[in-house]
């Protein structure tokens, strides 16, 4: 069953659907209301009817299994997991995450580099908190990215969509009934690419599996993007867009974008942690403001300047014309969603 066939209004299970909220790899997400307790929730169906089809069906209900046995406030929870007898449809039901528009929100959604700082510091400590439970647990998501981060109605994170996870134990992998999937985008014909090629950490670029510090360096994709709105890119020039900002995330972002996996944190919530104290120093706080006033003002004047060097002449234009190469050329193409 396709998501074509999944109208409003039509049922699975014990579920009536109200409307669709997203389509992913393997499945589309609908909001649902129960049709006996009134309460609504969030079903995802599997509905996806070509390629590897068989395996895919298995993680998706691995997907299921691992989010009805994990419990964190920053992830997403499952309920019930079933196929519908009607349809034969696979789904499972989970919280339903909506932001303060009633619409389905995520980082993705977030204007490039609007984000104040003080925000994303808080973001970055409820996903901190995520990962190193989920790590706990043996599950690495190895899908990290904007759009698969949540924001509920108060403006917290909820991480999502754990498709893809790996399952770093046998005993966990044979209780969920998964088998070991290939990660890489160079993988030999015939596996499968697991992951978004423009968070891939380099080690997954290059064949090797997924681990926790892979998952560490894609937050730190998300976290450099949020501040700046640009994609990262390993190269020193582009450190100092971090300049109006507070030079602990440099120190943060070196540890989790370092090239070398052995070179990440094991454990991420003490770099959210001593964030936190950091800013919430009264003089930091003052000095972040100051830095932001100070960068919208030289934003504003340069704004005026280019206009008057446009302007001014402009039958002068070889003396006058700014060339392209004379400017820092700052990459914009964004990875896969």
């Amino acid at each position: 069953m396709t998501n074509e066939r999944i109208k409003a209004n039509s049922r699975i299970g014990a579920y009536r659907i109200v409307r669709l909220l997203g389509q992913g790899g393997m499945g589309a997400v609908y909001e649902v209301v129960h049709e006996k307790l009134g309460v609504r929730y969030a079903l995802k169906a599997f509905t996806l009817d070509h390629g590897h089809v068989q395996l895919l069906k298995e993680r998706f209900l691995a997907e299921g299994r691992i989010l009805a046995r994990l419990h964190h406030r920053n992830l997403v929870h499952v309920f019930d997991l079933d196929v519908d007898a009607a349809t034969q449809t696979v789904y499972f039901v989970m919280d339903l995450v909506l932001g303060e528009s009633g619409e389905t929100c995520t980082l993705a959604d977030i204007d490039d580099g609007s984000a104040d700082e003080e925000r994303v510091a808080r973001w970055f400590g409820q996903l901190t908190a995520a990962l190193d439970y989920i790590h706990g647990e043996g599950v690495v998501h190895r899908d990290i990215k904007l759009s698969n981060v949540l924001l509920d109605a108060q403006d917290n994170v909820v991480l999502s969509d754990f498709g893809i996870s790996r399952f770093c134990n046998a005993p966990l992998r044979e209780e969920l009934n998964v088998g070991s999937t290939s990660v890489s985008e160079d993988a030999p014909s015939g596996s499968l690419f697991m992951g978004t090629s423009g968070y891939m950490a380099p080690e997954v670029r290059c064949g090797e599996e997924a681990t926790a510090a892979s998952d560490a360096y894609s937050l730190g994709i998300v976290i450099f993007r949020l501040l700046t709105g640009i994609w990262y890119e390993n190269r020193q020039k582009i450190w100092d867009l971090l300049e109006p900002f507070d030079g602990m995330w440099r120190e943060i972002l070196t540890k989790l974008l370092a090239e070398d996996p052995k070179e990440r944190p094991n454990l991420l919530s003490p770099l959210a942690e001593q964030l936190h104290r950091i800013l919430a120093q009264p003089r930091v706080r003052a000095r972040i403001r100051a830095r932001l006033m100070a960068v919208g003002l030289v934003a504003a004047v340069g704004l005026l300047v280019c206009a008057w060097l446009v302007t001014r002449n402009l039958a002068d234009r070889d003396d006058n014309t700014i060339r392209t190469d004379d400017l820092f050329a700052i990459p914009a193409a964004a990875p896969e969603n």
